[in-house]
């Protein structure tokens, strides 16, 4: 349904493994290297905006994180940069994001819709109005698809190019070779694919985990009050740089909990084998595997349970609890063979998400800088009664923390102008 009926064709992560996805692949790990700095500028540049925009308008920190997300990625990918007085709702990038990824994580889960179970209604439009419809959704399938992969490189153009107005980004470099015949012009399509997986996914999935950070840090005011002594210790009154990351293992320690604890992609993407697997018993099916049967990775449901990874409780003991300090010690973890480093929420061998690097590195810097400016703390009514948040995600391919209040205040004083002071630094 996804790529048949929404035109998710272009999303080079559900693509067929062969010489065209090798292609997708190489292009992105071309500008997504491994532990590349290359980002970073702009990773703290968005910070301090957001910052800025938890400090106008706390409540808003929902909207003022996707805001975050997706303008990080825009501008490594387009070019493009979203005006920090711009919420979700008056932005068509921000905005365009969320409706997309939201109908991406309901009907990717398999199953979600009777179009999937039963073939023949994709070929019938007026069935898939009712269904669509019966599910309170919009009926017309393209609405499912906005993120066009080609849509936004006209952003770009190659008119800005030959004008030498393109503002420095993955497209444009890319946009250059094949202007000036260095690289042959179908790259173009590839180009445009895997500018539109990257902005699909980096502004969405980051995210929840931030999100999850708001949620957390109400529930758990000691780790908080332990992250912001080492942060205070190291930064001694400045905003934290990545090059504090090895001074902040406390940080890196809530990070990885943080994608363990409720992970973004709790089922991952569903495959199925290219050819039958002649060797794989399935006992419920009393026979082989054919291809046709849809495998999912279960990053959740290796997680919660003793068939769940990320909370099995032989991995992870107490695995319900949010625990930073399990990945503190790393030779005893190793000896025992507990707390693995969560890389499992990043999917698995040749389909690991290649922007796994620059994920982390967004998620770091927003953390460490957040903690070290603002108190995180339950929200109160007009009767001075404390909101107790309540701990729940979605159901969805896309898993994010349900709606939930917190109080986001600065730390001091001396904290509120350190914010405030950003606008004059970027």
């Amino acid at each position: 349904m996804v790529t048949e009926l929404m035109g998710w064709d272009w999303l080079f992560s559900l693509m067929q493994y062969g010489p065209v996805w090798k292609q997708h692949r190489n292009l992105f790990f071309k500008h997504f290297p491994v532990n590349t700095t290359a980002f970073h500028p702009v990773q703290i540049k968005e910070s301090h905006i957001l910052l800025r925009s938890l400090f106008l308008k706390p409540k808003d920190f929902l909207s003022d994180t996707r805001r975050s997300a997706a303008a990080i990625i825009l501008q490594i990918t387009y070019g493009i940069q979203i005006d920090e007085k711009v919420d979700e709702d008056g932005d068509n990038y921000v905005s365009l994001a969320d409706k997309a990824m939201f109908s991406f994580g309901r009907a990717g889960l398999f199953g979600s819709f009777m179009v999937v179970r039963i073939a023949m209604l994709s070929a019938l439009n007026f069935e898939i109005y009712i269904l669509l419809s019966l599910k309170g959704l919009p009926a017309n399938t393209e609405t499912y698809a906005p993120l066009d992969a080609g849509g936004l490189i006209q952003k770009i153009g190659p008119s800005k190019m030959r004008n030498g107005v393109a503002s420095p980004c993955i497209v444009a470099s890319e946009l250059e070779d094949i202007i000036s015949g260095r690289a042959p012009q179908e790259n173009e399509r590839i180009l445009k694919n895997v500018a539109a997986t990257s902005y699909a996914g980096g502004a969405d999935t980051t995210v929840s985990v931030l999100v999850s950070l708001y949620l957390v840090m109400t529930l758990y005011p000691e780790i908080q009050n332990k992250a912001q002594r080492q942060l205070d210790q190291v930064l001694e009154g400045r905003l934290p740089v990545f090059e504090d990351r090895p001074q902040l293992p406390f940080i890196d320690c809530i990070c990885y909990e943080l994608l363990r604890w409720n992970p973004v992609t709790p089922l991952g993407l569903n495959h199925y084998a290219m050819n039958d697997d002649e060797n794989y018993l399935d006992p419920k099916c009393l026979g082989n595997t054919p291809r046709s049967v849809s495998h999912f990775s279960c990053v959740f449901a290796e997680s919660l349970s003793s068939e769940r990874y990320d909370h099995h409780r032989d991995v992870y003991p107490d695995p319900f609890t949010f625990s930073p300090e399990r990945f503190e010690n790393v030779e005893k973890n190793i000896a025992q063979g507990i707390n693995e480093i969560p890389g499992a929420v990043f999917g698995f061998g040749r389909r690991i998400c290649p922007g796994r690097w620059m994920a982390f590195d967004s998620i770091w810097i927003a953390v460490a800088s957040i903690l070290s400016v603002y108190r995180i703390s339950k929200a109160v009514d007009e009767n001075g009664k404390v909101i107790e948040p309540e701990v729940g995600y979605t159901s969805s391919l896309l898993s994010h923390p349900k709606p939930f209040q917190c109080s986001i205040t600065p730390r001091s004083a001396e904290a509120a102008k350190l914010v405030l002071q950003t606008a004059d630094q970027d």
